[in-house]
């Protein structure tokens, strides 16, 4: 019935939403050309089961692959920060207890 067909669709998304970010990798990064074609095929497949989810999914790990190289480049920035700051008080003299006493 509805049940069972939405169920079917909920489920199909899902496992390709688990997939996608995996196949996708391994088809620009893996040094198996065999593997590389296998995977192509999943993807093609994939894409012609459901164009629309296809490109969905596709921009989806691109915008959260552009968001994890933003957030690497922020934590290199802040460590490089921290280390001129630690850089710098090495360099300055030892603040003196000025008017204690």
């Amino acid at each position: 019935g509805i049940n069972a067909e939405y169920g079917k669709q909920w489920y199909q998304r899902r496992v390709r939403a688990v997939m996608f970010p995996s196949l996708y990798i391994i088809s620009k990064d893996h040094w198996n050309q065999t593997i590389v074609a296998l995977v192509y095929n999943v993807l093609k497949t994939f894409m012609e089961m459901n164009n629309t989810l296809f490109d969905q999914l596709t921009l989806s790990y691109k915008a959260e692959r552009q968001k994890e190289k933003r957030k690497e480049f922020q934590r290199e920035e802040a460590w490089k920060k921290v280390q001129r700051l630690a850089i710098d008080a090495n360099k300055s003299p030892a603040i003196s207890s000025q008017g204690a006493g």
